[in-house]
């Protein structure tokens, strides 16, 4: 099973690229405590107060194209998934093709991280479009103490 997102961006495929591999744009969108390269082999981690712990290995790499990541330590419905981020042109806007590959099952938690990956997504595109921060500590604890319960 997968998810699978697409979201128009005003920005140059660039931009986005660099908010989906390196630490500065990952921390604006998705999880501020993190530690991210685009490079083949390097394991981001994603950390927040003890609610998230994420570990990325980036198994592919194409500049201002694509990264993958295998999730090689998080929730044990994630271990082993596959997220992407593919990166194209379309009519003078960036087009972003996201996916987290190797769901085994739908469950309660894929319909979450569906919903949650949706609004991380558009984080990104109001970061990208914007250049302001899009991670608010505050909101995100209470976003992630509902998902953990």
């Amino acid at each position: 099973m997968t998810i699978y997102h697409q979201v128009l961006i005003h920005s140059k495929p660039e931009d986005v690229f660099r908010a989906v591999t390196e630490q500065e744009g990952l921390s604006k969108w998705w999880i501020q405590d993190c530690t991210a390269k685009p490079e083949i082999g390097f394991v981001n981690i994603f950390k927040y107060e003890g609610y998230v712990n994420n570990e990325m290995k980036v198994i592919d790499l194409v500049p201002n194209e694509r990264v993958e990541w295998e999730c090689i330590k998080s929730e044990k419905e994630w271990i082993g998934t596959h997220i992407m981020f593919e990166i194209s042109t379309h009519n003078n806007l960036a087009k972003l093709n996201f996916k987290q590959i190797g769901w085994r099952e739908q469950t309660e938690f894929f319909a979450t991280c569906n919903f949650h990956w949706a609004r991380h997504l558009i984080m990104l595109k109001d970061l990208c479009e914007s250049g302001i921060n899009q991670v608010f500590q505050e909101k995100e604890a209470v976003e992630i103490k509902k998902v953990k319960g």
